[in-house]
Protein backbone atom coordinates (compact mmCIF):
# COMPACT_ATOMS: atom_id res chain seq x y z
CA UNK A 1 0.00 0.00 0.00
CA UNK A 2 2.63 2.52 0.58
CA UNK A 3 3.76 2.36 -2.75
CA UNK A 4 0.00 3.14 -4.16
CA UNK A 5 0.31 6.03 -2.02
CA UNK A 6 3.39 7.31 -2.66
CA UNK A 7 2.94 7.05 -6.40
CA UNK A 8 -0.11 9.06 -5.65
CA UNK A 9 2.21 11.34 -3.61
CA UNK A 10 4.26 11.54 -6.65
CA UNK A 11 1.81 11.95 -9.09
CA UNK A 12 0.21 14.61 -7.09
CA UNK A 13 3.11 16.91 -6.90
CA UNK A 14 3.62 16.62 -10.43
CA UNK A 15 0.19 17.96 -10.83
CA UNK A 16 0.89 20.93 -8.48
CA UNK A 17 3.84 21.88 -10.15
CA UNK A 18 2.14 22.03 -13.54
CA UNK A 19 -0.92 24.04 -12.22
CA UNK A 20 1.78 26.30 -10.44
CA UNK A 21 3.78 26.87 -14.10
CA UNK A 22 0.31 27.50 -16.09
CA UNK A 23 -0.84 30.41 -13.36
CA UNK A 24 2.79 31.77 -13.70
CA UNK A 25 2.78 31.83 -17.92
CA UNK A 26 -1.01 32.89 -17.31
CA UNK A 27 -0.31 36.09 -15.25
CA UNK A 28 2.52 36.70 -17.18
CA UNK A 29 0.23 36.85 -20.24
CA UNK A 30 -2.02 38.79 -18.63
CA UNK A 31 0.37 41.56 -17.44
CA UNK A 32 1.73 41.64 -20.91
CA UNK A 33 -2.18 42.09 -22.40
CA UNK A 34 -2.95 44.57 -19.68
CA UNK A 35 0.79 46.51 -20.34
CA UNK A 36 -0.51 46.87 -24.15
CA UNK A 37 -4.12 47.87 -23.11
CA UNK A 38 -2.64 50.60 -21.09
CA UNK A 39 -0.61 52.06 -23.73
CA UNK A 40 -3.63 51.45 -25.98
CA UNK A 41 -6.25 53.67 -23.48
CA UNK A 42 -3.21 56.45 -23.22
CA UNK A 43 -2.95 56.84 -26.56
CA UNK A 44 -6.67 57.37 -27.26
CA UNK A 45 -7.05 59.63 -24.08
CA UNK A 46 -4.49 61.44 -25.91
CA UNK A 47 -6.00 61.77 -29.16
CA UNK A 48 -9.19 62.75 -27.32
CA UNK A 49 -7.75 65.25 -25.08
CA UNK A 50 -5.93 66.83 -28.83
CA UNK A 51 -9.66 66.64 -30.90
CA UNK A 52 -11.54 67.95 -27.48
CA UNK A 53 -9.48 70.62 -25.49
CA UNK A 54 -10.56 68.29 -22.56
CA UNK A 55 -9.53 65.24 -20.36
CA UNK A 56 -11.86 62.05 -21.07
CA UNK A 57 -13.34 62.93 -17.12
CA UNK A 58 -14.72 65.91 -18.61
CA UNK A 59 -12.62 68.31 -16.95
CA UNK A 60 -9.99 71.00 -19.34
CA UNK A 61 -7.19 69.48 -20.22
CA UNK A 62 -3.75 71.44 -19.52
CA UNK A 63 -2.25 73.06 -16.28
CA UNK A 64 -4.57 75.13 -13.89
CA UNK A 65 -3.80 78.91 -13.98
CA UNK A 66 -4.35 81.39 -11.25
CA UNK A 67 -6.03 84.59 -11.44
CA UNK A 68 -3.77 87.54 -11.15
CA UNK A 69 -4.78 90.10 -8.33
CA UNK A 70 -6.75 92.43 -11.17
CA UNK A 71 -8.24 89.45 -12.81
CA UNK A 72 -9.68 88.28 -9.32
CA UNK A 73 -10.80 92.33 -9.41
CA UNK A 74 -12.36 92.01 -12.55
CA UNK A 75 -14.37 88.77 -11.53
CA UNK A 76 -15.87 90.55 -8.38
CA UNK A 77 -17.10 93.66 -10.67
CA UNK A 78 -18.15 90.84 -13.17
CA UNK A 79 -20.26 89.22 -10.61
CA UNK A 80 -21.62 91.52 -9.21
CA UNK A 81 -22.90 92.68 -12.30
CA UNK A 82 -24.46 89.27 -13.16
CA UNK A 83 -26.26 88.69 -9.52
CA UNK A 84 -27.61 92.51 -9.86
CA UNK A 85 -29.22 91.90 -13.13
CA UNK A 86 -31.23 88.96 -12.34
CA UNK A 87 -33.74 90.30 -10.43
CA UNK A 88 -35.37 87.17 -9.02
CA UNK A 89 -32.01 85.64 -7.14
CA UNK A 90 -29.39 83.70 -9.15
CA UNK A 91 -27.62 80.17 -8.00
CA UNK A 92 -24.08 79.48 -7.69
CA UNK A 93 -24.26 77.33 -11.00
CA UNK A 94 -25.43 80.02 -13.07
CA UNK A 95 -23.33 82.63 -11.87
CA UNK A 96 -20.18 79.93 -12.57
CA UNK A 97 -21.80 79.64 -16.22
CA UNK A 98 -22.23 83.62 -16.97
CA UNK A 99 -18.81 84.17 -15.45
CA UNK A 100 -16.92 81.81 -17.05
CA UNK A 101 -14.75 80.75 -14.46
CA UNK A 102 -13.88 77.78 -12.46
CA UNK A 103 -16.63 77.32 -9.39
CA UNK A 104 -13.49 77.86 -6.81
CA UNK A 105 -12.65 81.47 -8.35
CA UNK A 106 -16.31 82.46 -8.33
CA UNK A 107 -16.80 81.11 -4.97
CA UNK A 108 -14.07 83.56 -3.78
CA UNK A 109 -15.82 86.56 -5.89
CA UNK A 110 -18.97 86.12 -4.46
CA UNK A 111 -17.66 86.00 -0.61
CA UNK A 112 -16.14 89.23 -1.51
CA UNK A 113 -18.84 91.00 -3.10
CA UNK A 114 -20.38 93.64 -1.14
CA UNK A 115 -24.35 94.00 -0.40
CA UNK A 116 -25.41 90.28 -1.11
CA UNK A 117 -28.59 88.63 0.12
CA UNK A 118 -28.57 85.07 0.38
CA UNK A 119 -31.90 82.52 0.96
CA UNK A 120 -31.48 78.79 0.80
CA UNK A 121 -29.31 75.79 1.26
CA UNK A 122 -26.35 74.88 -0.09
CA UNK A 123 -27.26 73.75 -3.24
CA UNK A 124 -30.43 75.51 -3.20
CA UNK A 125 -29.43 78.90 -2.30
CA UNK A 126 -29.68 82.49 -4.15
CA UNK A 127 -27.91 85.44 -4.09
CA UNK A 128 -29.69 88.56 -4.64
CA UNK A 129 -28.24 92.46 -4.43
CA UNK A 130 -29.76 94.33 -2.12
Amino acid sequence: MSTALSKIQEIQDKADKQIEALKSEAISEIAKKLAEAKSVVADLQRQYEELTGKTVHGEKAGTRTRLTSSQKAELIIKVTEIIKAAKDGIGMGDIVKRAGESTAAVRDAVSKVAGLTKTGNKVSMLYFAK
